[in-house]
């Protein structure tokens, strides 16, 4: 083959490889538009594709310069480059594809949908309260995040504009997410009520969209100067700041049951639960759960039912643990904190607290507790649309409570087959309660713009 007709082939061979990814991606967006399992994915698709067609931009400028009749080596020296940029943006796509495609596991997809749901639902009404206090444009409400299972300990969040990483190596090189990313354990699939870890990790991605952290950061130090804290102790509070928001938007999001599921989840050994680690951004174990607890009985103040679970909360956790006199300087402090994080105005949402973006009132207590009831009975189901998703698992995770609390506790095979008919239930109460069709966004011109820019960084 003569060498002008191997670079003619070449060129083609390139050009339907920078051209694939495109055409991919169209289907993808299809799929979200038409399939009715995928339309939770339609603002993430449209994202991805906008990144994406930045990125294959580059390629097609690097193809048009691809000249088969010109000079050999300055033709491999292009094409060379053009591969480079081609694996680099499949890369991307991968890390995002692959998570995608598990939607379409039996084993796994309405699980996903589920935590899909419960994490919009967590995050999309407080985007548009946001929007309503004028603290937000429309056009800046961006997507929400993509769940997808992975073997840890705990969920965890990746925040958009944050490079994932296993603590070796980023999973994208040098590229910054465009939309957040919530990882969960796969094992934790088997009991959906311990999806109200979405309702923290959801809180992340809220901080960090809505730009709250320096304004946070600032009035947890002037409220805790003020109210004579010692130096050392307030930056310990400033270096929790972000998990310490992110439990008490939990909270706010899901009632004490967010509580509930995290006092099982750091169900440790008493030294790893006592221990203080400077370099954690978790607040110590044992006062985490106890500054919840305290945080209850200020969702709904004066409500008898949140008091009385608080109370319940506490009790169950130093029946685990005694109680640790070391640790009540920091409770002292829990009214200051919970007062500079959520009841203070803040410039950035224009003057609103955030607590007014995600209310939870006495009437949400009460349909969480006749949810949990149903979820044990199967009698008396919720009427369609008339519980939040985020509170079907609120409910679903003291139903599981309520299972261990009998009076008189049924044998295991038959606590088992409780549990499981909860996991059954849930699925079909936040199916019943989700409101259908496509999650789409704002695709204006300076969201475009946003997502594009995400290219230039690559």
């Amino acid at each position: 083959m003569a060498a002008s007709a191997t670079l003619v082939l070449r060129r083609e061979e390139l050009a339907r490889r920078v051209e694939a990814l495109p055409d991919e991606l169209a289907g993808w967006r299809k799929r979200s538009r038409d399939e009715l399992d995928m339309n939770a994915h339609f603002s993430q698709i449209q994202a991805l594709e906008i990144l994406i067609g930045a990125l294959v931009a580059k390629q097609r400028r690097l193809l048009d310069d691809l000249d088969s009749e010109g000079e050999p080596e300055g033709f491999r020296v292009t094409a060379f480059e053009l591969v480079q940029e081609i694996i680099k943006t499949q890369g991307i796509w991968d890390f995002f594809r692959g998570k995608l495609e598990l939607r379409f596991s039996p084993d796994f997809k309405s699980d996903l949908w589920v935590a899909d749901t419960v994490a919009w639902d967590c995050y999309r009404p407080v985007m548009d309260r946001a929007v309503a206090a004028g603290a937000l444009s429309a056009a800046l409400v961006r997507e929400p995040p993509l769940t997808y299972l992975t073997a840890e300990f705990s969920p965890a969040t990746w925040v958009r504009g944050s490079r994932p990483n296993d603590g070796r190596d980023y999973h994208l090189g040098i590229a910054r997410l465009p939309i957040p990313v919530i990882e969960i354990p796969w094992d934790h699939m088997g009991n959906l009520w311990e999806l109200v870890s979405l309702h923290h990790e959801v809180g992340h991605d809220i901080e960090a969209d809505l730009k709250l952290r320096p304004e946070l950061l600032a009035s947890l130090q002037t409220a805790l100067a003020a109210a004579g804290v010692p130096d050392e102790r307030v930056k310990i509070w400033l270096s929790w700041e972000g998990e310490i928001f992110a439990d008490l938007v939990g909270l706010q999001q899901g009632g004490p049951a967010f509580a509930h599921g995290l006092m099982h989840l750091i169900l440790l050994p008493a030294a790893m639960v006592a221990a203080y680690d400077p370099a954690d951004p978790h607040p110590t174990h044992y006062a985490r759960i106890l500054l919840n607890a305290a945080y209850i009985r200020e969702l709904v103040p004066g409500s008898d039912s949140l008091a009385a679970q608080a109370d319940a909360l506490e009790t169950a956790w130093k029946a685990q643990y005694g109680d640790m006199a070391s640790f009540q300087p920091f409770l002292s402090d829990a009214p200051h904190v919970f007062r500079a994080l959520m009841e203070t105005p803040l410039p950035v949402l224009n003057g609103k607290k955030v607590r007014d973006l995600m209310p939870f009132t006495a009437a949400d207590d009460i349909r969480i507790q006749a949810a949990r009831d149903y979820l044990l009975t199967g009698m008396n189901a919720p009427a369609p649309l008339s519980i939040p998703p985020r509170h079907c698992v609120s409910a679903a995770r003291l139903a599981a409570t309520a299972v261990a609390q009998e009076a008189t506790p049924a044998p295991g095979a038959e606590r088992m087959a409780t549990l499981s008919k909860i996991n059954e239930r849930l699925l079909q109460l936040v199916q019943d309660n989700a409101v259908p069709g496509l999650r789409a966004g704002d695709m204006a011109a300076p969201h475009k713009q946003f997502i594009a820019g995400f290219a230039e960084l690559i």
